[in-house]
């Protein structure tokens, strides 16, 4: 029998000492949606079907061809999914799932407890995160087809809340993907077989990609939608005229548009702009080269993050759509202090610093010089070329001469990043929904690498790294976010890095179309209709 939507949506607490779930949640639904139609996303080129592909759209897309373990609810809550129910054992070792009877691959096979054990170790072997959400995984145990017993070798706080995600854990059939000797370069990824609540419908070149509803899927009554069709637009004009004439009913409007943009489009009868609502976020950083002089001097990163008004950047040069970083963390991960504010915007306290650190007014009224890379246009200026515009106009009045060097394309920056060949860099890395995976990768001593999006400001700190390493073991939320308020305050007086603005992520939808903005934003299983379309 299939599991009812209403019977999957009990509430889970993240505290993973818990020994099991089964509360209730509100109704998700105001109105009866309507079953059927379909959606046309506004999208960029879609150039894989690999569910471990790094390029956003790609996972619009496998999330929805793949499910995951468990997914998070309306309440942003962990809820039950493929697995209907689970326990956790009180030292947090062992987590017990128990999946659906009647859930099945694309393909027609039944999924199995192996089916996910070996989703589980292709994620820690190839995922780019594998070790920081499933390192501890030791063994399985297979009491039968629907029981998977995980162990591990330490507990893991962020095991569970990693696997509500396809991005980080997609339901892989063993017997379709098991066979090649490396995961990522293999002919199914061509035409996958998945295990989620839509299959691959066609894949038209880089014109498109729909994707059909499974009349088999595991959870009674969903998708609403009969098809989701994602539609790579490239050009700029072609893609205003096709939202004002409701060519596409879904749009990421941060991805096709300028921010100067969005409220003219925002005024449009038939569209809607949605704010994700979830629990992971991302933020624009600017981050210092540690190493260097005089960047090694804390007092000199300090002085930069009072010279630098981060609410002018998010209210002014970018209307209010996205929000002056308070903390390290997003404000939308679960375990941001509330507490913080951020650095505030003082001159006076900027020369003073600077003048305490040994970098005096020269007789050009400079102290001294320092670069700063980013990615140049077209790539997104609002999160590059504007915001490096504005710092070294900032950065001027406090006597640091700023020497913009635009680099061509994200493999431009990345090779510089990774290279350690900055001063100061714009960076924008996402949080990945639990810190043990996208934060502490940033500050942590043992991960400073020659890779973008690890540790390049080469700032390391021990107790900083003891405070990460426990938190990530800890099986209680409540203990786990006491440690990381901890974490958030080192940081913020170390300042390896100035957390500029927050990005929210912003959609276009259809007034009609009711979008799921909880969660990862991406249970497009749960969109639908509220009225039917002609």
């Amino acid at each position: 029998m299939a599991l009812d939507l209403k019977a999957r949506r009990w509430a889970a607490s993240i505290a993973l000492a818990a020994a099991s779930i089964a509360a209730t949640v509100p109704t998700l639904h105001a109105q009866e949606p309507v079953q059927g139609g379909s959606v046309e996303f506004l999208s960029s080129k879609i150039p894989s079907l690999n569910p471990l592909h790094s390029a956003y759209e790609v996972g619009l897309v496998t999330s929805q061809i793949f499910a995951s373990l468990v997914r998070l609810d309306e309440n942003n809550e962990i809820a039950p999914y493929l697995a209907e129910s689970w326990e956790i054992s009180a030292d947090g070792l062992t987590y017990t799932f128990d999946l659906v009877e009647n859930a099945s691959f694309h393909d027609g096979t039944p999924i199995t407890a192996e089916d996910v054990a070996f989703s589980f170790d292709t994620m820690k072997e190839y995922h780019r995160f594998g070790s920081q959400m499933y390192g501890p995984i030791e063994r399985y145990e297979f009491p039968d087809e629907h029981t998977l017993v995980m162990h591990l070798s330490e507990p893991h706080g962020p095991l569970l809340l990693a696997a509500t995600n396809p991005r980080q854990l997609p339901v892989l059939s063993k017997a379709v993907y098991g066979g090649a000797e490396d995961f990522m370069q293999q002919e199914a990824h061509s035409d996958p077989v998945g295990s989620g609540p839509f299959r691959l419908g066609e894949m038209m070149g880089e014109e498109y990609v729909s994707i059909v509803r499974n009349e088999d899927h595991f959870v009674e009554g969903l998708p609403y939608l009969d098809e989701i069709v994602y539609r790579n637009v490239q050009d700029k004009t072609a893609k205003r005229i096709g939202l004002r004439r409701n060519e596409f009913q879904l749009a990421r409007a941060d991805s096709v548009m300028r921010y100067s943009d969005i409220e003219e489009f925002a005024q449009l009868d038939h569209l809607e702009l949605e704010e994700y609502r979830g629990v992971t976020g991302s933020a624009i950083v600017l981050e210092f080269n540690n190493r260097r002089e005089p960047l090694d001097n804390k007092l000199v990163r300090q002085a930069i993050a009072y010279a630098i008004n981060r609410e002018t950047i998010s209210n002014v040069l970018h209307g209010g759509y996205t929000k002056p970083s308070r903390s390290p963390f997003p404000a939308s991960n679960v375990f941001f202090n509330e507490a913080l504010t951020g650095y505030p915007h003082d001159i006076e306290k900027a020369n003073t610093l600077l003048d305490e650190a040994g970098y005096p007014l020269r007789d050009d009224d400079m102290r001294f010089e320092l670069n700063l890379i980013y990615i140049a246009p077209p790539f997104r200026p609002d999160f590059n070329q504007l915001p490096a515009e504005f710092i070294a106009a900032s950065l001027k009045r406090v006597g640091i001469e700023v020497d913009l060097q635009p680099q061509q394309g994200f493999a431009g920056w990345a090779e510089r990043s990774a290279a350690w060949d900055f001063d100061m860099s714009l960076n924008w890395p996402g949080d990945k929904t639990d810190p043990a995976i996208g934060v502490s990768r940033l500050y942590v001593c043992d991960n400073i690498k020659n890779q973008a999006y690890t540790n390049t400001s080469g700032y390391c700190n021990e107790e900083l790294d003891a405070l990460f390493a426990e938190a990530a073991a800890e099986p209680d939320i409540e203990k786990r976010r006491e440690l990381y308020h901890k974490t958030q305050d080192i940081l913020i007086e170390d300042m390896p890095m100035l957390w500029l603005f927050d990005t929210p992520t912003l959609f276009f939808a259809h007034t009609d179309l009711f979008f799921p903005a909880y969660g990862t934003a991406e249970a497009w299983d749960e969109m639908y209709w509220e009225e039917a379309q002609d």
